[in-house]
């Protein structure tokens, strides 16, 4: 497989390298669905992250988010690009059940409270949801998956002031980039077939998708 590059939320000037393994690998597409009514089904993409949400079923509503969503499609300067990145809003830890840590890290169970919960953290205010929610259980490199587990349980155990557990946090970034699944953080990047037209016609396209 060919070696990917994606943004890097932690440092813009050096790019995510990622190289998928084969056994990640999907057909490489998406069943697309049909332009019929394609007016009232925006946002678009797989994860609806192109184009604003109104929350309004009405008719007026949907050709706003069609409009504002069709607009950023073929005019990718208007997207939010990095600004789409899925943050945590506020200071936040994760919590586990002591049955999904098994093997080399069977022994981690030791810290789980009385329901049974493994607590971790703290994961700082405007992390990378992904950077967490990607790491792969099947990760080979036991020692860095093992380091990551410890790492955020301590943060929960032992007593740290806020800055002095997202200094702590912050270290283990380049392990759990390397653990990633998927380190590919923006939500709202691809599919620029037609960015290339003329205004005019970009225009025109997007009066004659409301007649489907």
């Amino acid at each position: 497989m060919d070696e990917l590059e994606f943004f890097n939320p932690f440092d813009e000037t050096h790019p995510i390298k990622f190289k998928p393994k084969e056994k990640d690998v999907a057909p490489g597409y998406y069943r697309v669905p049909s332009l019929v009514s394609v007016w009232s089904s925006a946002p678009f993409l797989h994860n609806n992250m192109l184009g604003k949400f109104t929350g309004d079923p009405s008719l007026a509503g949907r050709i706003d988010a069609f409009n504002d969503a069709v607009e950023k499609l073929l005019w990718p300067e208007k997207r939010l690009n990095k600004d789409s990145i899925w943050r945590t809003q506020n200071d936040c830890s994760l919590h586990l059940r002591k049955e999904y840590l098994t093997g080399v890290l069977k022994p981690l169970q030791a810290f789980a409270d009385h329901d049974g919960y493994i607590k971790t953290g703290m994961i700082p205010k405007d992390t990378p949801v992904n950077l967490v929610a990607n790491i792969d259980p099947d990760f080979q490199h036991i020692d860095v998956f093992r380091k990551i587990a410890e790492k955020l349980i301590k943060l929960k155990a032992v007593k740290l002031s806020r800055d002095e557990a997202a200094a702590e946090f912050n270290q283990l970034i380049p392990d759990l980039l390397t653990a990633n699944k998927c380190p590919d953080f923006v939500e709202d990047k691809g599919h620029y077939f037609g960015t290339d037209l003329p205004d005019s016609d970009k225009h025109a396209l997007i009066e004659y998708l409301k007649t489907f």
